[in-house]
């Protein structure tokens, strides 16, 4: 079984590794992200349309706009630069969480089952801002949890996570009030309350507490008139993400017999019955050899964000139980605490992080072949091209497709301005950024190869 040491190491290398090929790859413009690219260089600035995510939105955006500035117009490094800060922003976070706590085998653990369950499986659309939402929740509980006093440094790590999540996502309508209790309840324990470092914390509960105002706006005034009706219409189609529902399932086996017979935990027998959801994990790219939907699709990560946002609240929860007077008292908490269970948590959060390679591999390379096919059909015609023509309307490519972002995904792949546009669907009848006969004039950008 791995160290403690020998975990963290593996974990924090294959995110960062992923990020680096995601960044490789392009990722950052499915969906979404093809019209901020398409945006950004229209207008050599940053794509800041809605006030409620807009500061992991500016921030994410930070590396393709020095880039812009220093006078870069070629789209597919812009590209690149896009996914870069897109899926560092929240990497970084979650490498803080497990440096924090890589001397805890239980809460190193628990941040990898994290990673796991909910980051690697849901961070296909990494345009959203709820993947830095969910990071800067773990990062802030274990931050708080493993701090034996109150000091200056975790006072303005806390206080720039707050400032960021101020403006992330409505998620914080929850996490927002939940982190500034937890706040409040570690300033309410703490032996010593020097001035700075208290001021320090109480002014990130604050800011808590506004991402949560900002979160509540949001959904009062929503940023169109079907955005939350399609939001709450998404959560119970969470099922949909396979990816998400083997991890989750085999991290239930644990936490359920931890809960029914918690002594087993230093046996063998607990993780192999939850071994067997992430043997089916690791298989799960065969299933795009048969015409199935049952299987890795990458649009369905984003219908299970609500349901993955409840499953971090769950483990921030669960560890403020565990590092709270209450967590010594009950006896699941005290069997996790022995080195042989402690151990063996460690290896299986190392393994679930490790299960989901196969089938993000899988739709990274389905990604990489949907850009280049579209990147053909924009470069071999002219004008505007009929979606029904191309390979896209086929599968297993049309799973990809999102048919308002077609035109925009065509611009941003054009080598020259003759190149022709991708129109959506002829059912297709809602908004769309421009019109395929007229696209934005993007001057010297284009995309080389």
């Amino acid at each position: 079984m791995p160290t403690t040491t020998v975990a963290y190491r593996t974990t924090v290398g294959l995110i960062w590794t992923l990020v680096l090929w995601h960044s490789w790859e392009c990722r950052g413009l499915f969906v979404d992200g093809s019209a901020f690219l398409v945006q950004i260089a229209r207008r050599e600035w940053f794509f800041d349309f809605y006030d409620p995510r807009l500061f992991a939105m500016v921030l994410g955006q930070v590396p393709v706009i020095t880039a812009v500035f220093l006078g870069v117009t070629d789209l597919h490094f812009l590209a690149q630069l896009l996914s870069l800060g897109l899926f560092a922003l929240p990497t970084a976070f979650y490498h803080v969480a497990l440096m924090r706590v890589r001397h805890d085998p239980l809460l190193l653990a628990t941040v990898m089952a994290a990673i796991g369950i909910v980051f690697m499986t849901t961070s296909f659309f990494i345009v959203g801002e709820y993947n830095t939402a969910f990071a800067i929740a773990i990062v802030v509980t274990v931050r708080l949890m493993t701090a034996d006093r109150l000091t200056t440094s975790d006072g303005f790590f806390l206080l720039a996570a707050s400032a960021l999540a101020v403006r992330t996502y409505e998620v914080m309508l929850y996490f927002g009030p939940l982190l500034a209790i937890m706040i409040g309840w570690c300033v309410y324990r703490a032996p010593n309350r020097p001035r700075l470092a208290t001021a320090l914390h109480l002014l990130a509960a604050l800011l808590f507490l506004g991402g949560m105002t900002v979160a509540m706006n949001s959904l009062i005034h929503p940023f169109s008139e079907d955005h939350l009706s399609r939001t709450v219409a998404t959560i119970l189609d969470a099922w949909q993400n396979v990816q998400f529902d083997l991890t989750l399932l085999s991290a239930l086996v644990i936490v359920i017999w931890a809960i029914v017979r918690p002594r087993d935990l230093a046996t063998r027998k607990p993780y192999l019955a939850a071994g067997f959801f992430l043997l089916l994990l690791v298989l799960s790219p065969l299933l795009g050899l048969s015409d199935t939907l049952v299987r890795p699709h990458a649009k369905s990560q984003y219908v299970a964000r609500s349901v993955a946002g409840l499953v971090v609240a769950t483990i921030v929860v669960l560890i403020w139980i565990y590092k709270s007077p209450l967590g010594s008292k009950v006896g699941t908490f005290k069997e996790l605490r022995q080195p042989p269970v402690a151990r063996r948590l460690v290896a299986f959060g190392c393994v679930m992080v490790l299960a989901v390679i196969p089938s993000d591999a899988f739709l990274t390379l389905e990604w990489r072949t949907y850009l280049q096919t579209v990147r053909t059909v924009v470069r071999d015609q002219n004008g505007v091209i009929a979606f029904e023509t191309t390979p896209l309307s086929r599968p297993p490519l049309e799973m990809l497709v999102e048919a308002w972002i077609l035109p925009s995904q065509s611009l941003a792949l054009r080598s020259k301005r003759g190149d022709g546009i991708i129109a959506p669907p002829r059912s297709f009848n809602a908004w769309q950024p421009f019109s395929p006969a007229e696209p934005y004039p993007l001057g010297p950008y284009t995309w080389r190869d």
